[in-house]
């Protein structure tokens, strides 16, 4: 990704492992409800730290010009980067619910109700035909925090790191006090608009991005062992950290962080491990060279969250299904099976990344690039 003007590949690449964690994490989470013991631990591991990541990142390349803007001017740019994608791929994943079934929850499809009702629920801030697509709700949400608040925060370091702890604990208290958003209690449609109570918890991780990005942590190569050795203590800290979070949750059914429904567990675990679990993946990302593939599923993470809907409600579940019905589900066959459906799932994403990118490059958040003038040396 940007920083100033200079792209860091790193990020892209620590993005994009971060995207193949969020297509493994939906279909484990299939198996985890169908029981399988081994599925939910991979997912109480995967969700300590994933989405946060996405955050950190989002934090790590922002720039410090947008609060610049006049809030018009914000306001559009949010919309047409943000926004619009949200409303194209609501759309998009509405058209197969006329022809297959899918996991809509209790919506009734396809039926004028099921349509009006999750319509009003998507239009509310929960998006049932595309759920993976809430994500960019949330980034809306911490972007208008960070548009309200940085110009305070911009010319110190020292008030960053303040006010990252300060966010955490009042979003945290907020959230497990009041529980905006939660499903279990019938608290959905009307209570969370551009996930705005989460936002503010997740905007001290933004802040640590940002906090990151100026002291220039992952911007120059690394040598192999540092990394590596980063890699071993990051994972060795998630690993004896992420099962000791038992809560309290507010989505309590999972017993495992969701960040959708604000639901964190221990005050203090859940930042410990999440932070561990970004530096894993940014030391990962920092290890050896990637094909250009990689880099280039990192620069489209977010149109790669839209399209993880297809498999979130079409392809998952069924697979889940078989998979234990015909495999068992021994550790090994969690492992593989998740892993394979990953690689398999992101790869069919290539050519309709493609196609966006190339024909409707503004419907998916991004201005078409002129095409340069030949020169007469041409």
């Amino acid at each position: 990704m940007l920083s100033g003007d200079k792209r860091i590949e790193v990020i892209d690449v620590a993005r994009c492992y971060g995207i193949a964690l969020v297509f493994y994490g939906h279909f484990i989470e299939e198996l985890m409800l169908l029981k399988n013991p081994i599925a939910a631990d991979h997912y109480k591991f995967i969700y300590s730290f994933h989405m946060v990541l996405f955050v950190v990142l989002a934090g790590y390349v922002a720039k410090d010009r947008s609060i610049e803007m006049s809030l018009a001017r914000f306001a559009e740019n949010r919309f047409f980067s943000r926004l619009l994608p949200f409303i194209f791929f609501t759309f998009l994943m509405m058209i197969p619910t006329l022809f297959f079934e899918g996991k809509f929850f209790d919506l009734d499809l396809p039926s004028l109700q099921g349509y009006a009702k999750g319509i009003q629920a998507t239009i509310f801030g929960l998006p049932l035909f595309c759920v993976p697509s809430w994500f960019l709700l949330l980034i809306v949400g911490i972007e208008l925090v960070h548009y309200s608040t940085f110009r305070f925060l911009r010319d110190s370091n020292k008030k960053i790191i303040i006010a990252a702890a300060a966010f955490y604990i009042v979003g945290y208290v907020i959230n497990l006090k009041l529980d905006i958003f939660n499903p279990l209690k019938g608290r959905t449609v009307g209570w969370n608009y551009l996930f705005i109570h989460e936002a503010v918890t997740l905007y001290s991780f933004y802040l640590i991005g940002i906090y990151m990005r100026r002291k220039g942590l992952f911007s120059k190569h690394i040598p192999v062992k540092i990394a590596g050795l980063g890699a071993l203590i990051a994972f060795a800290i998630v690993l004896f950290t992420y099962k000791l979070n038992t809560g309290p949750f507010n989505f309590n059914v999972y017993d495992a962080v969701v960040i959708i429904f604000a639901s964190h567990g221990h005050v203090l675990l859940f930042p410990l491990t999440a932070i561990a679990g970004c530096l894993l993946v940014l030391y990962i990302a920092a290890l050896v060279e990637v094909p250009k593939l990689i880099v280039y599923m990192g620069q489209n993470t977010l149109v790669l969250m839209c399209l993880n809907g297809i498999f979130y409600h079409y392809i998952n579940p069924p697979a889940a299904k078989w998979v234990l019905s015909n495999l068992g589900g021994s550790a090994t066959t969690i492992f593989v099976t998740g892993l394979v459906t990953t690689i398999i799932s992101l790869l069919l994403c290539i050519p309709l990344l493609y196609s966006f990118n190339r024909y409707l490059p503004q419907l998916i958040g991004k201005q078409k690039q002129p095409v340069p003038l030949r020169t007469a040396s041409d």
